[in-house]
């Protein structure tokens, strides 16, 4: 199947995170999504692109700083922080640094703090906790490797699609296959809903747009 992505990132969010998740399990991938714990600090947040990966000791966000940097316009970074309730890996400052950069948005889970200016900023980040305790700088942290997050396995350039409703990651080799089944599913609910808002049973429906 091939890798080649046929979708812009704006076009995997308006698919949304359910659709690719539905896409994924028809190409036997039924264990893409990430944990409902991790959340976007507005409801209105949503991105998507390729993973650049992060593994950092809980609280120390020296490898933080370090992908802000080395990570490309348009990634996503997604952050194995061991889940750490008690102290942040990424504030508002970060974020700053993050958008001026180009980054599409961070997927963290760890806590981060500073949310309203993180909201007020427009970044798009998605954690697990919210916590007011800053970290410190440890140089402990590993860059573009395969990390756990939300309980799923990250590899670097996956593609993340996350929004209200949840985080998928998408293998790099099924780009192609799952965009194609994902605007397919994308149609077909679009579909369906204008038949059961006209006063259709699902069973209708399913028999109109066959």
């Amino acid at each position: 199947m091939s890798g080649q992505n046929p979708l812009a990132p704006e076009d995997w969010c308006r698919l949304g995170s359910a659709n690719v998740s539905d896409a994924l399990r028809k190409h036997d991938k039924a264990f893409q999504s990430m944990q409902s714990g991790i959340t976007p600090l507005s409801s209105d947040m949503k991105v998507a692109g390729p993973a650049f990966t992060v593994r950092c000791y809980p609280g120390a966000t020296w490898a933080m700083e370090q992908a802000l940097e080395r990570a490309a316009p348009g990634d996503v970074l997604v952050i194995d922080g061991g889940a750490s309730p008690d102290v942040i890996l990424m504030g508002g400052l970060m974020s700053t640094r993050a958008k001026a950069r180009g980054i599409a948005g961070a997927v963290l889970d760890a806590a981060v703090r500073d949310v309203d200016d993180v909201i007020a900023l427009g970044f798009p980040v998605f954690s697990r906790h919210i916590c007011p305790r800053a970290g410190t700088f440890e140089e402990i942290g590993e860059l573009q490797v395969t990390i756990c997050c939300g309980r799923i396995p990250v590899n670097p350039g996956d593609w993340v699609v996350a929004d209200r409703s949840g985080i998928v990651v998408v293998p790099p080799d099924m780009l192609a296959g799952v965009a194609e089944t994902a605007q397919a599913i994308h149609q077909r609910e679009e579909a369906m809903a204008e038949r059961l808002a006209a006063g259709d049973s699902f069973e209708q429906a399913a028999e109109a747009i066959t």
